[in-house]
């Protein structure tokens, strides 16, 4: 593909004028990139670092609460008061718990002894977690764990006798929804898109800011037996009935470390990169990632990079406008040329290529204009005779008629004001009108017996006379410039309905040429005088074409018909050409 000299100039002087720009950006960009991703770090550890206090602090308080609850329990127990009974003061004490904190009081066989709410299953609880770690003698904190829909989060602690024998556990369950919020509400808190992600000593989602639904999906690849297990006893609750997976190395290897550490990592839920640090809990073998896409960790860089790029790019803007006008006009002049000769190539000769200049360019274009006229005139001869060869023709079919041939003229107006009236494209019309004059041009291979017969046809030759259009077909078919005629010579006695010759065409099927085609030869049929009829009046023939809309003729063709004849359009063309 050829380009123009201007464009060439314009991209020579952009190439020329970028690199030190480019240069200039890239160190900028460079520098900045450096001082702010070590600040960006900073803040997001320090953030990262603050809800990993919070998380402890909440843990810690929910522990002390229930070891505060399990000691007083040990003191009723303990306690030598036959009365009330013992279960009745227990009752007592963790009724004064809300219900948002269920709380209740397993046996050491795991089974409930007392609670404070109606809504606990009445069950066996001895293979849970919080029950295994508790009969063991330690205050447990579990993971959050999805049961009849709703999240919960268990502690526990061990209930003991005067001889510090474990004689039950206290079990307090609360809603999940608390942590929950907490890491939720750091959504978008570094910048859009930022987030942070609780994971357990397994690796497993159990906090996500943005998407529960990949809470209880794991980062790293879990040991099958180890994925069985925590499955068979309901680790995560009773309603996660399997564990699910997402690959993602980066953030699989940040965890497998035992120290806090930033690293680059991709997420399910967005497709660049983003920056995260890892860091440990206290209280718990959790670990919180605190993750920042790079659009929001880099937005001051590009801040600046944006304010390098414009204060430079107002100065190649100037340079580059003057420059593209001075090349412009310069060439101007030769554009206009080589667009004046692709129009002439492409068949307009009415594109003007004066030029007001007195040098060479101006010289130059004066006598292609000198040509321009030449080719124009020559042009316009040529398509004269060629109408002419066409008319002579379509005269030549028609000579054997008493009408000498203005049929034809007759039918190329009726089809070119019908056309326009449907909305037809101009080139269409025109190609439409020079088309039509031939459309009868097969019957030059048809008998004068048959064709100047006074009275009606034998069968067979009906049926010789419906061979013109095949013969016309033939005759057209070879030239790719008589496309539309041969089509209309073919097919103009096709019917809407499907009931004409010679294929038997229906609707839309037939070339809109040929439907304009036939609604105007028959029209003209019958208002003019053949050698086995006497002309229709118009409105005879108004109503004769009316009656067959829809089933000989197009129903669009027909209504743009009857506007023409009210305007008195048809009647105005019979006329002159009668």
């Amino acid at each position: 593909m050829r380009s123009s000299i201007i464009i060439k100039i314009f991209v020579s002087f952009v190439l020329v004028s970028l690199l030190p720009i480019a240069a200039l950006i890239a160190y900028n960009d460079w520098a900045s990139r450096k001082i702010v991703y070590n600040m960006k770090i900073g803040e997001v550890r320090n953030q990262a670092g603050k809800l990993v206090k919070n998380i402890d602090r909440e843990l810690s308080l929910k522990k002390e609460k229930i070891s505060y609850l399990s000691n007083n329990c040990t003191k009723i127990i303990n306690s030598k008061t036959t009365s009330p009974s013992i279960k009745s003061r227990l009752k007592i004490v963790i009724r004064c718990f809300p219900h948002s904190e269920s709380v209740f009081i397993l046996d050491t066989n795991g089974d409930i002894v007392v609670t404070n709410v109606d809504d606990i299953q009445i069950r066996n609880y001895a293979g849970r977690n919080f029950f295994k770690e508790a009969i063991k003698g330690d205050v447990y904190v579990s993971e959050p764990v999805m049961e009849q829909g709703k999240g919960y989060m268990y502690y526990s602690a061990p209930v003991r006798n005067y001889k510090k024998e474990i004689v039950g556990i206290l079990v307090m369950r609360c809603q999940a929804e608390e942590l929950w919020k907490l890491i939720e509400e750091e959504k978008d808190y570094l910048g859009k898109g930022s987030l942070c992600i609780l994971t357990d000593g397994y690796g497993v989602r159990i906090a996500h800011a943005t998407n529960r639904n990949l809470n209880f999906k794991s980062w790293v690849t879990l040991d099958p037996e180890v994925k069985k297990k925590l499955e068979a006893e309901c680790h995560y609750g009773e309603d996660i009935k399997e564990i699910g997976f997402t690959n993602i190395p980066e953030v699989s290897e940040a965890l497998t470390k035992t120290e806090n550490s930033y690293f680059i990592h991709p997420l399910v839920i967005n497709t660049e990169s983003n920056h995260g640090y890892c860091m440990s809990l206290k209280e718990k073998d959790w670990r919180l990632i605190y993750t920042v896409p790079e659009t929001a960790f880099l937005a001051q860089v590009k801040h600046l990079t944006q304010n390098a790029i414009f204060s430079t790019g107002i100065v190649f803007i100037v340079v580059t406008a003057i420059t593209w006008l001075l090349s412009v006009n310069l060439l101007r002049p030769i554009k206009r040329l080589t667009y004046a000769a692709g129009e002439i190539a492409n068949g307009n000769l009415d594109y003007p290529v004066a030029n007001g200049s007195q040098d060479e360019i101006g010289r130059l274009m004066q006598s292609f204009e000198v040509m321009r006229n030449k080719l124009k005139t020559s042009y316009k001869e040529l398509k004269d005779a060629n109408i002419e060869a066409l008319l002579t023709l379509a005269r030549a079919c028609e000579v054997r008629d008493e009408d000498t041939g203005n049929h034809v003229l007759r039918i190329k107006h009726y089809s070119r004001v019908l056309a326009k009236e449907l909305g037809l494209e101009e080139s269409f019309i025109k190609e439409l009108g020079m088309s039509t004059i031939l459309h009868d041009v097969g019957k030059i291979h048809i008998p004068d017996r048959i064709l100047r017969k006074p009275g009606s046809f034998t069968d067979a030759e009906r049926e010789e006379i419906k061979k013109h259009s095949l013969y016309g077909k033939a005759i057209l078919g070879g030239s790719r410039f008589f496309l539309m005629a041969a089509d209309i010579a073919l097919w103009h006695h096709e019917n809407w309905d499907g009931t004409g010759y010679p294929d038997g065409l229906k609707g839309e099927a037939i070339p809109i040429c040929a439907r304009i085609c036939r609604l105007a030869d028959t029209y003209d049929a019958l208002v003019t005088k053949r050698p086995y009829k006497q002309p229709w009046t118009d409105r005879k023939a108004y109503d004769e074409i009316v009656i067959h809309s829809g089933t000989y003729f197009d129903p669009a063709v027909v209504e743009a018909f009857k506007l023409l004849l009210a305007k008195g359009v048809f009647q105005e063309i019979k006329n002159k050409y009668t």
